[in-house]
């Protein structure tokens, strides 16, 4: 071999993963064209981000995943509606991690988030082992593949959330996400055009009142304004710029009034739980009271605009169907005649703790909660749960439920504290809100069919795991 050519030793671990990329896209061209195209382009794309900073291509790559992922199947090809960019996104992020590790890069976790990740992948794993006592196998693995995705996506947000510059970008692009949202939503209420995603897509005004915007269904839809509405509601309340007060004011009013228009009374009381918590965390310290004037009258405020509305009054004329959708006697009633959602939802709570009594609390494996359901000699003609706490128990058993429940009392416990005991406003406002988004999807989780592929939980889960990196990056100096 001549002197000025290396040997295979010699070169570069990049240069020898590209290498075996490109040849295994030639391999694969042969049988499977579009795969090996797609593979080629992949190795292209390699080679020229290959000089760029990787911090700088990650935490962009994050960003517009996470815009994707509340987009969601309205950024589907329309000849293949199950492949939307989201999807593409985060395989082709995770495609990434692996390749950086192939080629001898390190991936440090943030201080912080070492027991959540733990957490996650201790959740994911049991899954996993879930799928061999699955009955449906296939169920059990698809669940599984969307609780790493959504789980990666989740610990992907807080790593870029752990720097304080490219948090307050995050929260910016996804105020922009969430006005975009809010406008969809208004011109759905204005005119009843709807996104071809919309479950209520051409039914009249006069049976579908409610508001889907980009999520397909209203109640999803409300779940996420209510992981929303503390990013709005504390910024009156921490901040003193006049220009952020602006819009926290606007921003509360305008998530309130799409609430109304959804009917979910899940999501209402997830917001009073998101009131009753802002008063109770700042009246708790007294270092925070002088902010509780504020806060009372912002809560004051939000009262007068939903309280009358769902009662057929108020500023905010609601239709009638939305005014008995928001009564909470007609549960009962349905609950007692077995019928209507009040005696399907008592149903379904009953079969699923039957059916976790029934495997010993080891849980019917990952995915299989619906599949079960099914089964069922009096099955109530809905097989999914409707309960996100729930769905985890009867999937996973005690083992998962337990995983779930940790990972989530340990985000709200360590933002509280944040909220309580740190001196920077920022970190005060990301606790605050963090939290008290945490505090109302105890209830606004029950609003959603199922949150294993819910987008707006797992961002909100990121950015709470990226307020702990943060405020142990900014103790730490």
């Amino acid at each position: 071999m001549s002197a000025g050519v290396p040997r295979v030793g010699e070169l570069p671990r990049r240069a020898l993963v590209i290498a075996a990329a490109a040849a295994a896209a030639g391999a694969l061209a042969v049988t499977a064209p579009l795969a090996g195209i797609a593979l080629a382009l992949l190795c292209l794309v390699a080679v020229l981000l290959g000089p760029l900073p990787l911090p700088r291509i990650a935490w962009v790559a994050v960003l517009l995943t996470a815009v994707a992922a509340i987009a969601g199947p309205n950024l589907a090809l329309p000849a293949a509606p199950w492949l939307f960019a989201f999807r593409i996104l985060i395989v082709l992020l995770g495609l990434g991690v692996v390749g950086y590790l192939l080629l001898d890069g390190r991936l440090v976790l943030p201080a912080g988030l070492s027991r959540p990740a733990a957490l996650v992948g201790a959740w994911v794993l049991w899954s996993a082992l879930s799928i061999g006592w699955a009955e449906d196998a296939v169920a059990a693995a698809r669940w599984t593949l969307f609780l790493a995705m959504m789980g990666g996506l989740a610990l992907a947000v807080g790593m870029v959330g752990a720097n304080r510059r490219r948090m307050v970008t995050l929260l910016w692009v996804l105020g922009a996400v969430f006005a975009v949202a809010l406008l969809i939503a208004l011109t759905e209420i204005a005119t009843g055009v709807r996104l071809p995603t919309s479950a209520l897509l051409g039914r009249s005004r006069d049976t579908a009142f409610a508001a889907t915007s980009l999520f397909g269904n209203q109640n999803n839809f409300a779940t996420y304004l209510t992981l929303t509405l503390p990013y709005f509601l504390t910024l009156p309340v921490v901040f003193r710029d006049v220009r952020l007060r602006t819009v926290g004011l606007l921003g509360t009013g305008a998530a309130l009034v799409a609430l109304l228009y959804t009917g979910s009374k899940s999501n209402l009381l997830a917001a009073g739980l998101i009131l009753i918590g802002l008063l109770v965390v700042l009246g708790a310290d007294r270092r925070t009271r002088g902010r509780l004037v504020a806060a009372a009258g912002i809560a004051i405020l939000a009262i007068l605009l939903v309280v009358p509305s769902i009662r057929g009054g108020g500023v905010i004329p609601l239709p009638e169907r939305a005014v008995t959708k928001f009564d909470f006697g007609l549960l009962g009633a349905q609950r007692e005649a077995a019928t209507g959602s009040g005696a399907v939802r008592s149903s379904l709570l009953e079969d699923g703790l039957e059916l976790v009594r029934r495997t010993d609390g080891l849980g019917v494996g990952a995915g299989n909660a619906e599949v079960r359901v099914r089964a069922l000699a009096n099955f109530p003609g809905v097989a999914n749960l409707h309960n996100w706490w729930l769905e985890v128990l009867v999937n996973g058993g005690f083992v998962g439920f337990a995983l779930y429940l940790t990972l989530f009392l340990t985000l709200l416990r360590g933002q509280l504290r944040i909220a309580r005991g740190s001196g920077d406003r920022l970190l005060r406002y990301l606790g605050l809100s963090g939290g008290l988004a945490l505090l109302g999807f105890v209830a606004g989780s029950l609003g959603p069919s199922t949150a294993i592929h819910f987008a707006p939980m797992w961002i909100t889960f990121g950015l709470g795991l990226g307020t702990l990196a943060l405020a142990r990056r900014e103790a730490a100096r």
